[in-house]
């Protein structure tokens, strides 16, 4: 067995909390309401800033030109790409996408951005790996629900999920998980170690990231009133 397939059959359970959670639920069923999916889509528009971000310490860390391309070619992806099912989720609750970007990020999402780039100071295969349950998450839960149950035709949704099971999104998770294989194949023990760590601590924050856009988390006291600007 693979590196990476152990890491996913060592965390089945988190895969399962992503994939019945009701923030996902109701992509699936066309029920989410308008609240949480602008909240979600500002909060990941700033997430994957800082996912943007982690690709460029990834390109300080790689070893040769050969993986430059490869981030160089992933930050397109995500510039000229990912913002598609943003869209699709703008344009199904009927609001700009400019409309929903936030300065700010969620408690959740900040500890997400944070476990990120404690990882992008570590090493390449610690970065990888945190960065990995995004991707993979994602891509397989777009793939598995157009292949067991396709959300209906009319679900304004249903672009979002086309787009996570298009070959293209399958072939960027391949291609993730050989690299990581291939590095973990070099590392030593501890190194492996703290690989796994970092994608259990991602799948973790994944599910809480739903979570976050679920509850319309924001920095709040627990008496729900704003906390004072630091």
């Amino acid at each position: 067995m693979s590196f990476t397939a152990e890491l996913r059959a060592q965390n089945d359970d988190l895969f399962t909390e992503f994939w019945e959670h009701p923030f996902l639920r109701g992509l699936h069923d066309g029920t989410l309401g308008a609240e949480q999916v602008t909240h979600y889509v500002g909060q990941d528009h700033q997430y994957l800033n800082a996912f943007l971000r982690c690709y460029g310490h990834g390109i300080t860390r790689s070893p040769d030109r050969a993986w430059v391309a490869w981030f160089n070619d992933q930050i397109r992806f995500l510039l000229e790409d990912e913002q598609h099912p943003h869209h699709v989720l703008c344009d199904a609750v009927g609001i700009r996408y400019d409309e929903v970007l936030q300065k700010e990020l969620a408690p959740s999402a900040q500890a997400y951005v944070n476990h990120m780039e404690s990882a992008a100071h570590d090493s390449l295969p610690v970065l990888l790996s945190a960065l990995l349950p995004c991707v993979w998450t994602y891509i397989w839960a777009g793939t598995r629900a157009m292949t067991e149950e396709p959300p209906a035709a009319d679900n304004p949704f249903r672009g979002w999920w086309e787009f996570y099971a298009s070959p293209t999104c399958r072939l960027t998770l391949e291609n993730f998980r050989s690299r990581i294989d291939q590095l973990a194949e070099e590392a030593g023990p501890a190194e492996r170690a703290r690989m796994a760590k970092a994608f259990t601590l991602g799948c973790r924050h994944e599910v809480r990231f739903w979570e976050m856009a679920w509850s319309l988390e924001s920095w709040t006291s627990p008496r729900r009133e704003p906390l004072p600007a630091a």
